[in-house]
């Protein structure tokens, strides 16, 4: 499922056990994907997110998005999803 902006991704990285939701960022014109699992906590406005190329983590807030992921980029262009 295509994430359409920030909004919708909190929506889809939240959930009641606060599990990590699977996302991927399509590159190369989908050739290649890069595995995401985000989790967004709503009453904190933060993220946690790990990175399944090499299982890092991180840790950041909402307005911090765009300064420590790529994730708005990938949003503006079409390339950030949900799996299924």
């Amino acid at each position: 499922m295509l994430v359409k902006n920030l909004e919708h991704l909190k929506e889809l990285a939240n959930n009641e056990k606060g599990d990590l939701e699977d996302f991927y960022v399509s590159l190369a014109g989908g050739i290649v994907k890069s595995g995401k699992r985000i989790f967004y906590d709503k009453e904190f406005d933060s993220f946690s997110l790990v990175n399944e190329v090499d299982d890092s983590f991180q840790s950041f807030d909402s307005s911090e998005i765009g300064e420590v992921t790529n994730l708005l980029e990938a949003i503006s262009k079409n390339a950030l999803f949900k799996d299924l």
